[in-house]
């Protein structure tokens, strides 16, 4: 049988079975040690080949392959697809929110007191650097020449951020235009025109008004999550603060394309910004101006407060917190110098004292305790006692502040000449055999005239001042309470704290009768865009607080006292004024706060106005000449 042909790798053997990859020739070929042998040798012997079983494993490893390679291609082709269609856009289109202009405030006469002006801002987007790295160069050369060092770039550009944020505002407008012709190749720097807010009334609205500052990132999440950008500006303190949801208005929005440097090739969509609404107070900027300028003259080295209110409504006509400061200082961009020139002033101008001061009230609560003992059936109009310089409790002495003491004293006189021994008598349940309120009626008619908590008016920082109780004392200070504490409390020293807010306010109980008014500056809103007006209500908190009768007869102590009393020379050329003066000693060698409150005209009041001056002393002598000035505006321009 002939093995094999002229062909050496052509084997052909139909008896010879092939099994297991060997060749088996049952010794009758010389065994060799290479793979096969090719010549004239009869023999030839084929060592191994791929083994079947081996060749299925090659086979199922190579679906096993392919089939994977499938399943990725369907989990990317169908699955994920939409994925990478909204990512592919991402980078195709771009998404921008639009600023809406925000609202602007007047005063009652409709005065803007603010304004939005257009400055320039660099912004800077951390996203779009990080898809064009090789513009770093480029940008750390335009951080340069802005004055930022290498550390500060170097910040700037290893943001986390995905969002625009600004980089340098305010910029000269010679600059601006430089800086939007070297960034039109840069997708991540932008040149933007930027609304600002500017105050006229540079410091004379300060606290009332606040202003606006961007998100910082402390704020970030907690704004982001409200859907605001860290382009925008928020309202810090005062009304910017309070109606910052009312002034922002409602951002546009841009869907647009862009080419791979993240120009802008064609707007696909775009949504409108919507302006902010506008607000109008009852504010009176007139009245707001002469206050500042009465201060500014009266008592430039002292820190206080006034507050102006129409007593029928409880709506402000002016507030103002002395000293002040520019609050187009932290609008526009605040230095460091000008801030830590207000840190530094011991008069601590950021503090608003007409709503967050709190001082001892002094003599003018006494028209609280007046109202409480004629409801009480304690006292009548007519009611007397003598005053002969003082009394005693116990050991101790309780002066009144006139020496020798003001003699025979009813109730008109008392409250004109704020004498201490009257209230005195009143304070106890039983002194000297005079019947009086006790500590548990003086503390409920003080919480009902608004002491001891606040009142509600919209501005952020409202103080709620203090009112002591015989628990307080005993579990913070560790001490029983004394009667010598009532009497203190009667004439508003001791722990007694109030804010000049809450005394404007309970004299405005006075004046109009026995309404208790929520303090308020918001007379209506308007919206710009829609027209729509909406006009805020006067809110009562609580009416009827007393009788007519006892309401007069507290008024007409009130009269007295600028007639012949403590606030006498306050009166005006036709204009009757009624008023109560307080000094509140406050310890140490400091002097009493000086405190005014009254109102005008006596017959038909159309004005609360309440004085205060830290350390200033007696009220008859520093906040009195104050409220003259004022109430003389007032009359000679509004009247």
């Amino acid at each position: 049988m002939k093995y094999w042909n002229s062909n050496p790798f052509n084997i052909r053997q139909e008896s010879l079975s092939i099994k297991d990859g060997a060749l088996d020739f049952a010794g009758r070929h010389r065994e060799v040690s290479e793979a096969f042998l090719v010549g004239d040798s009869p023999s030839l012997w084929l060592g191994r080949i791929i083994s079947s079983r081996r060749l299925r494993l090659f086979f199922i490893l190579f679906l096993l392959f392919f089939a994977i390679l499938f399943t990725r291609l369907v989990y990317l082709q169908f699955i994920k697809s939409g994925d990478y269609v909204s990512l592919a856009e991402g980078n195709r289109l771009r998404l921008e929110f639009i600023q809406p202009v925000r609202g602007i405030i007047f005063d009652r006469f409709s005065v803007p007191l603010v304004e939005n002006i257009a400055t320039f801002s660099l912004f800077f987007n951390p996203n779009d650097f990080k898809a064009q790295p090789a513009q770093r160069e480029e940008i750390r050369k335009i951080l340069s020449g802005l004055a930022f060092d290498e550390r500060e770039a170097d910040e700037i550009l290893a943001s986390e951020s995905y969002l625009w944020q600004p980089v340098k505002e305010n910029l000269e407008y010679e600059t601006a235009i430089k800086l939007m012709l070297q960034t039109v190749e840069l997708s991540s720097l932008r040149i933007e025109v930027d609304p600002q807010r500017k105050y006229p009334d540079d410091s004379a609205l300060a606290h009332l008004l606040g202003y606006t500052s961007r998100i910082t990132p402390e704020e970030k999440d907690e704004y982001l999550g409200l859907g605001y950008q860290l382009t925008e500006k928020v309202g810090r303190v005062g009304l910017e603060e309070f109606y910052q949801t009312e002034l922002r208005g409602i951002p546009g929005k841009k869907q647009s394309e862009v080419d791979s440097l993240g120009r802008e090739t064609n707007v696909i969509a775009s949504e409108p910004a919507m302006a902010g609404d506008n607000i109008f107070l009852s504010l009176d900027i007139g009245l707001q101006r002469q206050i500042y300028k009465t201060l500014a003259a009266r008592v430039p080295a002292k820190a206080g407060a006034v507050i102006a209110l129409d007593p029928n409504n409880g709506k402000i006509r002016a507030l103002v917190s002395w000293p002040t400061y520019d609050n187009n200082q932290f609008s526009l961009g605040l230095s460091q110098d000008y801030y830590q020139k207000l840190l530094d002033n011991p008069l601590k101008p950021f503090i608003n004292r007409a709503l967050s001061g709190e001082y001892p009230s002094g003599s003018t609560v006494k028209l609280i305790m007046a109202v409480a003992g004629l409801e009480e059936g304690l006292i009548t109009k007519a009611t007397s006692i003598l005053s002969l310089g003082g009394v005693w409790y116990d050991k101790w002495f309780f002066p009144d502040w006139k020496a020798g003491g003001h003699g025979r004293t009813n109730l008109i006189k008392a409250l004109a000449e704020s004498v201490n021994t009257y209230f005195y008598y009143l304070a106890l349940e039983e002194f000297e055999g005079h019947r009086g309120l006790g500590l548990d009626k003086i503390l409920h008619y003080y919480r009902k005239f608004g002491l001891g908590h606040v009142l509600g008016i919209d501005l952020a920082g409202e103080k709620s001042g203090f009112l002591p109780s015989q628990q307080w004392k005993e579990e913070v200070k560790d001490e029983p309470w004394y009667p010598g504490d009532t009497l203190h409390l009667a004439i508003g020293q001791g722990d007694l704290l109030v804010t000049p807010l809450q005394v404007a306010v309970y004299t405005s109980v006075i004046a109009n009768g026995g309404t208790l008014y929520r303090p308020s500056l918001l007379e209506k809103i308007a919206n710009p865009e829609t027209g729509e007006i909406k006009t805020v209500q006067p809110e009562i908190i609580r009416e009827k607080l007393a009788t007519e009768k006892s309401i007069g007869i507290v008024a007409e102590g009130m009269r007295e006292a600028v007639l012949s009393g403590s606030a006498r020379g306050i009166d005006l050329a036709g204009i009757r004024v009624a008023g109560k003066t307080g000094t509140a000693e406050v310890g140490g060698n400091k002097s009493p706060h000086a405190w005014f409150t009254g109102y005008l005209p006596y017959e038909n009041p159309g004005l609360v106005l309440t004085v205060l001056v830290e350390n200033g002393g007696e009220g008859s002598e520093t906040a009195v000449p104050i409220a003259r000035d004022i109430a003389g505006w007032y009359a000679e321009n509004r009247f």
